[in-house]
């Protein structure tokens, strides 16, 4: 008996869904097709232009040291708020940790020149 529930109630819901399937396709507006919306979405990049545009690798090399920056500035973050709860000792151990990371970082992009903007 609860089993014979179980397929009613099943049956009812893929019916209801069925007929809402049905009057969506047949009171929907038909939309004609545009040129442009059928496009993949390319960044604001016209795709009629050739692909292999010119890339600042510079410009690329400096936001990418922004942005390990950033980060270890973000993880850096919390420990303002567990001053009071955190030992001074593991505080001071995590943030000379992140010092000398940024800093062999920092020193790696420049032995490399990657700092110089123009090459």
């Amino acid at each position: 008996m609860y089993l014979i529930n179980i397929l009613i109630y099943f049956m009812i819901i893929l019916i209801i869904i069925f007929i809402i399937f049905i009057l969506n396709k047949f009171l929907s507006m038909t939309k004609k097709m545009n040129f442009e919306k059928n496009l993949p979405y390319e960044c604001g990049f016209n795709p009629i232009t050739k692909m292999n545009l010119p890339f600042s690798l510079p410009f690329y090399l400096i936001s990418l040291t922004f942005l390990i920056f950033d980060i270890e500035i973000i993880l850096l973050i919390p420990l303002i708020s567990f001053i009071k709860t955190l030992n001074y000792m593991y505080m001071y151990m995590m943030m000379i940790f992140f010092f000398y990371n940024i800093n062999l970082f920092i020193n790696y992009k420049w032995f490399c020149s990657y700092l110089n903007w123009m090459y």
